[in-house]
């Protein structure tokens, strides 16, 4: 491990591991991860949970593996923990809390009346007060104020799937019932809370971080090279495998039972499936609708016994939060919204400090901005490598976890706007990928594509130049509308040949990663992707697509962990399954009129005119620029050094030839750089020696 890692981090959260007594739980090799998370504060708050479920009741377990499982997750939820073992012996369950509601009260293992089942339970169930209304009206006499013990009678009542229907929140959660001798795992439909699997010698790990497996000595964190391709395509992992080899997720919408030694995974939703079909097709009494679903979809998220505050960025739909959160408040001018921002001590555009600080003097907001340097960004980045467990090219989710660790030194919620552009249609591809799914592909076609293709070779050095620069951006897309349809597809939504493409990976690539590559894991987990986000029609059916690739593999989980690095819990009020449901219904020839149309249009009357007006940006960082001065030498220090992970995995001359002439300035890659950057520093992270 890079010692450097080590030298930017204090030593916060080893001193609590002191003071609580449980460092002699942890191996030297625990320690450096323990230090790799000592950059939360002091006052730490969220959830996380952990367990083994025996598969072959053989009484294996050591309480002891538990409680170093608990350990690795402390920074989701210090303020306690709690440890639960079923009568039957099968499932040994462990969790680590944060007090957001029922502070002094909800300790857990959080049980049913005659505590036949037990459960452990991390995120959060927003219509709690109902639920817990409901149930009292049928008898039950809960033992606690809070929101997670809903679960237990929800499920005594109705069961798997049926548990699930009216549930609105995020969660992932570990089940036990007593009576039936079964386990249940669960997440929330779109994954807002993660839960990792490990099966191994007839036992079942599960937890909300794969370093949670680290604590048990018959975990080796090896590559999935099979997965390799998937990630160095897309940036970030699709489907349910992950990079550590035997280790998967549990995938949004989906619950696991374990019951005589089987477990079963289902799926209980999916976008667009529960679509609102009676929705008004004039556009004003639609936006009046669409302004309403938000603002009491933003009411139930504000439920709270601690401090809220809100990630404001320069967008329509930070602005949108804030609006409402304000409209909330009833003009009580000591319930001033926090806004926390983060910007870049650059003059690009990448830059949002100043439209998010006139938003929110707007609004009179209690405003909150970190600026950031290259050298934040790139200490921030060796954190966020850690905190993610998986290798992630997602250069903005560093800057939101900066942005998280100054938000977390006033308060232990945070709202965000994210999901606004994932429901009414603010990407490129939510217009580009029905063009593919319309298209009707022929030999002529197919053909021309094979033609662009062959340019593929020539896009980094094209970069260069201000005539034919804009080339690389253009001529992929017409490729893929051309290609046979559900390669298009999978093409389009890995932007192949703007970041990636084949040309790299027949250069790179060594035998071993080829030959692993030729299994074909891309392209089988895409071919289900395609299968849940399947819609009638072609716009409805490319948000499902979104959705379904880039949201849940990738902008959902960096929200979750970066946030969680600083015990700080997000809470996305878009993705309310409610709203969700609604916004699959919007008819797309008014969703699609321009760019986030209905929301911006929804929200006019709330929004300042320089805020709904402004054009879609995305959310992003100057490494353009920072691989290209500041950070360029660090970054080859670490590539191109002997030592280096990656130099097994590819072909070293062909590597080293991408990287000179990308920091030469011939043929510049910053996408593929980051990515391969990503994957080195997790490596020597993660990966057993």
């Amino acid at each position: 491990m890079p010692e450097r890692i080590l030298d930017v981090l204090p030593t916060i959260y080893l001193r609590h591991l002191l003071a609580t007594r449980q460092i002699s739980q942890l191996s030297p090799r625990d320690i450096i991860h323990v230090l790799l998370l000592c950059s939360l504060r002091d006052d730490p708050l969220m959830c996380g949970i952990c367990g083994v479920i025996e598969l072959q009741h053989s009484g294996r377990v050591d309480p002891a593996l538990i409680r170093g499982m608990t350990a690795r997750i402390a920074h989701r939820g210090p303020d306690g923990d709690g440890f639960y073992t079923s009568p039957d012996g099968l499932a040994h369950f462990g969790m680590r809390r944060l007090s957001i509601i029922d502070v002094a009260g909800s300790d857990q293992p959080l049980y049913n009346e005659d505590r036949s089942i037990a459960l452990v339970f991390n995120g959060e169930i927003y219509n709690y007060r109902e639920l817990r209304a409901d149930l009292a009206a049928r008898g039950h006499k809960l033992h606690t104020e809070g929101d997670g013990e809903t679960l237990a009678y929800l499920y005594e009542g109705a069961g798997v799937p049926g548990m699930f229907v009216g549930l609105r929140g995020m969660y992932a959660f570990a089940l036990h019932d007593a009576g039936r001798k079964r386990s249940v795992l669960a997440v929330d439909h779109i994954g807002m809370k993660p839960l990792y699997l490990w099966e191994h010698d007839g036992l079942l790990s599960f937890a909300s971080e794969v370093k949670c497996f680290l604590a048990n000595p018959q975990f080796q964190a090896r590559l999935n090279l099979e997965t390799l391709d998937a990630y160095l395509s897309f940036g970030f992992m699709i489907g349910e495998a992950t990079l550590f080899e035997g280790v998967r997720r549990i995938m949004p919408g989906h619950f696991a039972v374990i019951e005589n030694g089987v477990v079963r995974i289902e799926q209980y939703w999916r976008f667009g499936e529960h679509a609102r079909h009676d929705l008004p097709h004039d556009i004003e009494p639609l936006l009046e609708e669409t302004r309403a679903r938000l603002e009491e979809s933003v009411q139930l998220h504000l439920r709270s016994d601690v401090p809220l505050g809100l990630f404001l960025s320069g967008g329509v739909d930070s602005a949108a939060m804030l609006a409402l959160m304000a409209k909330a408040a009833g003009g009580d001018t000591s319930a001033r919204v926090k806004t926390y921002t983060v910007g870049y001590d650059t003059k690009t555009r990448d830059n949002e400090l100043l439209q998010a600080r006139r938003i929110a003097a707007h609004f009179g907001a209690d405003h909150h901005e970190r600026v950031i340097s290259a050298e934040d960004w790139w200490a921030g980045f060796e954190r966020y490598v850690y905190h993610h467990d998986e290798p992630n090219a997602n250069a903005s989710a560093v800057s939101l976890m900066l942005l998280a660790e100054m938000t977390a030194r006033d308060v232990k919620v945070a709202l965000t706007g994210l999901g606004g552009d994932e429901l009414f249609s603010g990407y490129t591809n939510h217009h580009r990928l029905p063009r593919i799914l319309e298209s009707q592909p022929n030999a002529f076609t197919q053909l021309a594509a094979a033609g662009i293709g062959k340019l593929e070779p020539l896009y980094p050095a094209f970069k260069r130049y201000r005539i034919i620069g804009a080339l690389p951006n253009y001529l992929p897309p017409l490729r893929h509308r051309w290609m046979a349809q559900d390669e298009g597809l999978l093409r389009s939504q890995s932007f192949d040949g703007m970041a990636f493409s084949d040309t790299l990976r027949d250069q790179l690539y060594n035998p071993a990663l080829k030959q692993a590559a030729e299994i074909g894991y891309k392209r089988s987990a895409f071919a289900k992707i395609i299968e849940r986000s399947r819609q009638p029609d072609s716009a409805n059916m490319a948000q499902a697509l979104v959705i379904n690739t880039w949201l849940t593999g990738n902008a959902l989980l960096n929200c979750d962990k970066v946030t969680m690095a600083y015990s700080l819990e997000a809470r996305v009020p878009f993705f309310d399954p409610a709203l969700m449901d609604f916004a699959a219904g919007v008819p797309p020839k008014i969703r699609m009129i321009s760019n986030k149309y209905v929301l911006r249009e929804a929200m006019r009357p709330l929004l300042p005119a320089f805020a709904w007006e402004r054009p879609k940006q995305p959310f992003s960082t100057p490494i353009l620029e920072w691989f290209r001065t500041s950070l360029s030498e660090r970054i080859q220090e670490q590539l191109l050094d002997s030592g280096a992970v990656i130099r097994d995995l590819f072909e070293p001359a062909a590597l080293e030839k991408l990287l000179r002439e990308h920091f030469s300035g011939r043929a510049p890659q910053v996408e593929m750089v980051f990515r391969l950057l990503t994957l080195e520093t997790w490596a020597k992270v993660f990966l057993s020696q």
